[in-house]
């Protein structure tokens, strides 16, 4: 379950809705799109390497998400972001599946 939390000073001109429709793409759920969260958090105060906007992502780590795979979509993820208009730094965790839970009612 990718979790993409994206993070600005200022209110993005893409809706979190618009960016999820390439982040299943780039994080390989496309069949699965409802396994992605993709969230537009506002910040008040920052540290910045100079990056307009700062994504988080919590990913399951697979078989199939190698270092260079996940090195290439955190790249694409960026490239994404630019092609909004936006600098962007993309950080990557991937966690072991058997640590995950979740509820809902």
């Amino acid at each position: 379950m990718p979790l993409v939390k994206i993070f600005s000073k200022q209110p993005l001109k893409v809706s979190a809705s618009v960016l999820k429709e390439s982040l299943v793409k780039i994080w390989g759920v496309a069949a699965t799109p409802n396994v992605m969260k993709v969230l537009n958090l506002p910040v008040h105060d920052a540290s910045s390497d100079g990056e307009e906007v700062f994504v988080d992502v919590r990913a399951k780590a697979k078989p199939d998400r190698t270092p260079e795979v996940a090195q290439n979509c955190c790249s694409q993820t960026a490239n994404l972001l630019k092609q909004h208009g936006y600098t962007t730094s993309v950080r990557l965790e991937l966690y072991d599946p058997p640590l995950q839970f979740t509820a809902s009612e």
